[in-house]
């Protein structure tokens, strides 16, 4: 005969798993709440009718389970049309956001294109005025409302397009071909909705978030350094040893055996504190096998820079990859490199910068981890550990990047696609030590210009010759007549006048580098100059697309 108390545990059992059982799961707690609340929120029948679930994610710090819908018709997404809901674990809803299209029947203008996804590609280059010899080919037909083309010569990854509505300022939905195309220079990544039937560009998105501030700062890799004004004051009392964060929410715990030399959390900046060799950072929740692991088994698979969360390393020649010198802390993982503040020379202080880009971002990281932003709800890792949402997205941070100065941007795409940071060097005429000599060349005529000027030596090309040597010409604006007509991206007008001449022209968005140097050499040109109006200060140009045949 069974005890009365063991009746009363399993009666208590049978009980809790009826309640459990009684419990609706989170998308017909959404489902319900639609149907219930639509008249409420000022939605159709036929508005919650076709909608997709999007992404069912549980924050594990509160239980809250968020459920997110994606609004469709005819089975055809909405641009932006997201209703998400904040659920509890006993399926009570208490928050939501609603951006679904009221009375979206009504409102859209057809569900068959007329234009074909090639036809949309070739109207956001035009429209970018991106040059192409050939329209973009086929790579993959997911279906007929998405497919990814070809990026040779045009973009640096693969041309998506996808079918979808897009809502417009005086209440039209028009049926569109949504396209993302990343720029060969990098500096934007477009996703660009084009009217299915007329070609018309009805929305633009720069996926890339710029950040730009005025100022002569200190140059730093890895955190802004030129809110001077914002100077703050900490104050740690009470905080645990172990826990540099002031959140009582996070407890920090090591895993691996690793040290920083870095502005460690709080120290946002240069202006604001000092460095300090952080032991075992890593957070044994959010980082379980250390900062440098990317299997999932105990040991470092790289002693540089890299691991599972970030990759950093510098970008001085724009080339958008690392250049394979990134720093080492060796079998043990200390990267306690020094560094001066007080030189005007970043590039000779790749190491300690960098070490700070690979610390912050990695303390992002397990920072937002606790906070929700883990596996399930597409944080940026190259292996997922616990096999939820996808891998193959950690980030790449550039430090003392070459693309320009006082300035940074970040570039996410959908989750299991890579993402960019890059942090540019902060200040004005940086001296160019440690990247190579800086050169100089002289003009002689006219009078009200003579003098000598330095430039950087592209990454590209023939080198420089010897001084004795030097090249002697008449300076030649290339002239191409279209938009921006001093950029060289276009067909040139005056390529006969360039022919024995050197050739100058403007570095603007339109076309890669090399590109433009291209055109001046299939012109006859004997040398380019390539001014930099847009920054003011020396870059470093990379070889992109074309640079080989230079």
């Amino acid at each position: 005969m069974k005890h009365p108390s063991t009746l009363l545990v399993i009666l208590f059992f049978l009980f809790s798993n009826f309640l459990q059982s009684q419990v609706k799961a989170p998308t017909a707690v959404a489902k319900q709440y639609l149907a219930t609340q639509h008249q409420q929120l000022q939605l159709t029948e036929s508005d919650i009718e076709d909608y997709e679930v999007r992404s069912v994610v549980v924050s594990k710090h509160n239980k809250l389970t968020h459920v997110y819908l994606r609004q469709q018709h005819a089975g055809i997404p909405v641009q932006n049309a997201i209703f998400n809901l904040n659920i509890t674990a006993d399926g009570q809803v208490v928050s939501f956001g609603n951006r679904f299209e009221a009375k979206l029947a009504e409102r859209v203008n057809a569900t068959r294109p007329q234009l074909s996804m090639q036809d949309a590609i070739v109207a956001t280059l035009d429209h970018f005025k991106i040059p192409y010899t050939t329209i973009p080919a086929l790579v993959e037909q997911k279906n007929a409302q998405e497919a990814t083309f070809d990026p040779s010569e045009v973009a640096l990854t693969p041309i998506k397009v996808r079918l979808r509505y897009q809502p417009l300022p005086n209440k039209e939905v028009r049926l569109a071909w949504q396209v993302m195309v990343e720029e060969l220079n990098g500096n934007h990544a477009w996703s660009v909705q084009v009217d299915a039937l007329t070609g018309e560009l009805l929305d633009t998105y720069d996926m890339v978030l710029h950040c730009s501030f005025g100022g002569t700062p200190k140059y730093f890799a890895g955190i802004h350094a030129s809110h001077l004004q914002h100077n703050r004051t900490y104050d740690n009392t009470g905080l645990a040893p172990e826990t540099p964060w002031a959140n009582p929410i996070l407890a920090i715990t090591t895993a691996g055996e690793a040290a920083y030399n870095v502005y460690p959390v709080p120290v946002e900046s240069p202006n604001h504190g000092d460095r300090a060799l952080v032991i075992n950072p890593a957070d044994t929740i959010s980082s379980p096998f250390g900062w440098h692991d990317t299997d999932g088994f105990e040991g470092a698979e790289y002693t540089i820079t890299r691991g599972n969360n970030v990759h950093a390393y510098h970008d001085i020649f724009d080339i958008d990859n690392s250049s394979g010198d990134e720093p080492d802390g060796g079998d043990s993982l200390v990267f306690d490199f020094p560094l001066d503040l007080s030189t005007n020379k970043p590039y000779t202080q790749q190491e300690p910068l960098i070490t700070n880009l690979f610390y912050w971002n990695n303390i992002m990281h397990d920072v937002w981890y606790q906070y929700g932003f883990d596996e399930a709800a597409g944080n940026f890792q190259e292996t997922n550990y616990t096999g939820e949402g996808l891998g193959g997205d950690h980030v790449r941070a550039q430090a003392l990047d070459g693309r320009g100065v006082n300035n940074a941007n970040f570039l996410t795409r959908d989750e299991g696609d890579s993402v960019r940071m890059q942090m540019f060097v902060w200040g004005n005429n940086i001296n160019l030590e440690g990247i190579g000599p800086t050169n100089t060349f002289n003009v002689t005529t006219p009078d009200s210009l003579a003098g000598s000027y330095p430039f950087a030596a592209a990454t590209f090309g023939d080198p420089l010759p010897p001084v004795e040597e030097a090249i002697t010409g008449k300076v030649v604006l290339m002239d191409d007549g279209v938009g921006e007509p001093f950029d060289g991206c276009e067909p040139l007008l005056n390529a006969e006048e360039l022919d024995g001449n050197i050739a100058l022209v403007f570095r603007r968005d339109g076309c890669q580098d090399a590109f433009r140097v291209l055109a001046a050499q299939e012109a006859g040109a004997i040398a380019v100059m390539v001014c930099n109006s847009s920054f003011g200060d020396l870059l470093n140009m990379g070889p992109g697309s074309f640079g080989d045949q230079v």
